[in-house]
């Protein structure tokens, strides 16, 4: 089992999070990628999809080296739960009004209604870690500080 963390110092957002790999492989590899490099990018609560934490990394904001691999679907949902952690992918020139590149999104869920609609519509995300039980009521409250709060930044690091 391999555990990655969000953390996020100005909430006290310190989530240990099991990573789905029987489930959604490919998602996971870019995730512990990202991990072992100690990945950090700026974070928002969403506004479209309800309870979640975004992490938009559009390619040119990935550490220098890695890969950028086009994301299958995998364990895709469009009503992400509380604790799920979603991967989004699109691929470059798919989305209008994107960044050039390949994009990527990690979206935290901390509570239930979550849903992947966009405004140029709904897609779906690879649901590829959860938030450890014991670790999900802290996460909620920590999320609802930066909800409140506002941009921040997330990194995501190894456990």
């Amino acid at each position: 089992m391999r555990i990655i963390r969000l953390v996020e110092p100005q909430s006290g957002l310190s989530a240990r999070c099991r990573l789905l790999d029987d489930v959604a492989p490919q998602s996971t590899a870019f995730l512990w990628d990202l991990a072992e490099r100690k990945a950090g990018f700026e974070a928002m609560h969403a506004i479209w999809t309800g309870p979640e934490i975004s992490v938009p990394m559009p390619s040119s904001t990935l550490p220098a080296g890695m890969a950028q691999p086009p994301i299958p679907a995998e364990n895709a949902t469009a009503f992400p739960e509380a604790g799920d952690i979603v991967l989004a992918y699109l691929a470059a020139g798919s989305t209008k009004g994107l960044p050039p590149g390949p994009f990527y999104d990690i979206g935290l869920f901390y509570a239930g209604g979550g849903r992947l609609l966009m405004p140029f519509g709904w897609i779906q995300a690879n649901v590829c870690a959860r938030i450890l039980d014991e670790d999900l009521a802290k996460a909620q409250a920590d999320c609802r500080s930066i909800r409140r709060s506002g941009a921040c930044t997330m990194t995501i690091e190894t456990v």
